[in-house]
């Protein structure tokens, strides 16, 4: 695909984020951007804030097809609540061949209103031989951006539990230093991926093990911006991020408060929405043919992380959310918002909701153009997102 024809704003314009000017608040989440190649296209698609894909210390392998699939789905999910535990259904049966999408799947804007799929992919990971020394990949992503300011890569790490002889904080220093050797100015740290782990509350939920961990991985390596992703938050199952008050926004205001105590920069969210996800048939809703209970991912992996339009709604209440905490607070943290975000009015509604930068990840794989309409749309407003925007923001450096 050729570079884009896009709008480059005037560099007094630009944005301030963790130390970096930015030439525009746009960015691609951890996933899409899977080797230097992938940043270099989003690099030049309109893009400013590029975070490379999750890597471990090691090489871990994903898992087997089928990976993503389309969702019969045509409303806003909630993040938590009854809602949350009825199951939603693929448009296609699952294919171990990897030809599980159709024809008519693939139009995007056919026959279902919002693009959504489901996708589980194990957060696989090249090895350290693949990623840093001569040739690395991780350099050649740094050397991929476009060959002006304006831009910053975030490599995304994460720990891999129970590997013989360490713990999850030695494994996720090991992966961390990785990056760090390679150049990488900015850390994100993985705490969120909805198909990982199995213990009753999500890591990124637990505020003194968040603490905990960010304290023990800056003392590690040392003062490096370092960004927290995580997901959406229990709430009463009203809307999206945990409403105002109760245990989802306590919990919120915990994990933050602690975070910032530990030397954290910021926090992005949301990832995927986890739900179960079931073929299509029987009592469930979802059509005749009796495959109703039946996992379309197979029967290991029966939940997996909703992604796209779907979860819109509960990503601006989550980035509404978190900006009210941070602010009353005084927490000095940036904050990223991601979820849903295929249009570029999307983009800028994250920014309206008090997102200092705004990312998307199915909409850059599905909408080629989404960066420089973003852009174009971007320069219209006067580089700015009007009332209850992050303008002037941008975390601790």
């Amino acid at each position: 695909m050729p570079p884009a024809d896009r709008h480059w704003a005037p560099e007094d314009k630009w944005v301030n984020f963790l130390g970096h000017k930015l030439a525009s608040p746009l960015g691609v989440a951890a996933g899409p951007l899977l080797s230097a190649a992938w940043v270099g296209l989003a690099a030049s698609r309109g893009y400013d804030v590029l975070t490379y894909k999750t890597i471990r210390s090691h090489r871990h392998a994903g898992h087997g097809l089928p990976n993503i699939l389309y969702l019969d789905v045509d409303s806003q999910l909630q993040a938590s609540g009854p809602a949350a535990e009825v199951p939603l259904y693929a448009r296609t049966a699952a294919s171990t061949s990897g030809q599980h999408c159709g024809a008519a799947d693939a139009a995007v804007g056919g026959a279902a209103p919002l693009l959504a799929i489901t996708n589980s992919f194990g957060m696989p990971s090249a090895g350290p031989e693949a990623l840093v020394g001569p040739g690395g990949d991780l350099a050649a992503a740094q050397a991929a951006l476009v060959r002006r300011p304006g831009q910053m890569l975030v490599v995304s790490v994460t720990g891999t539990p129970g590997r013989p002889g360490l713990t999850f904080l030695q494994d996720l220093t090991q992966a961390a230093r990785l990056a760090l050797d390679a150049g990488a100015g900015v850390l994100e740290v993985n705490l969120s991926c909805p198909n990982v782990g199995s213990s009753h509350v999500a890591l990124y939920q637990d505020a003194p093990a968040v603490e905990a961990l960010v304290a023990g991985l800056t003392q590690a390596v040392g003062p490096v911006p370092m960004l927290l992703k995580v997901g959406a938050f229990p709430g009463d199952g009203s809307g999206g991020g945990g409403g105002g008050s109760g245990e989802g926004a306590d919990c919120l205001r915990r994990v933050l408060a602690g975070a910032a105590a530990a030397g954290a920069a910021g926090v992005a969210g949301i990832n995927g929405l986890s739900r179960r996800v079931e073929l299509p048939g029987g009592d469930g809703g979802g059509g005749g043919g009796g495959n109703g209970g039946v996992p379309a991912l197979g029967p290991d992996r029966p939940s997996s992380g909703v992604c796209g339009d779907p979860i819109r709604a509960a990503g601006l209440e989550w980035v509404a959310q978190a900006r009210q905490v941070i602010a009353s607070g005084g927490l000095g943290l940036g904050l990223v918002g991601v979820g849903g975000v295929t249009q570029a009015e999307h983009a800028m509604m994250y920014l309206q909701a008090g997102a200092d930068v705004v990312q998307a990840a199915t909409g850059f794989m599905w909408k080629p153009h989404l960066g420089t309409d973003f852009q174009r749309l971007w320069a219209a407003a006067g580089y700015t997102a009007g009332v209850g925007s992050a303008d002037g923001r941008g975390g601790r450096g």
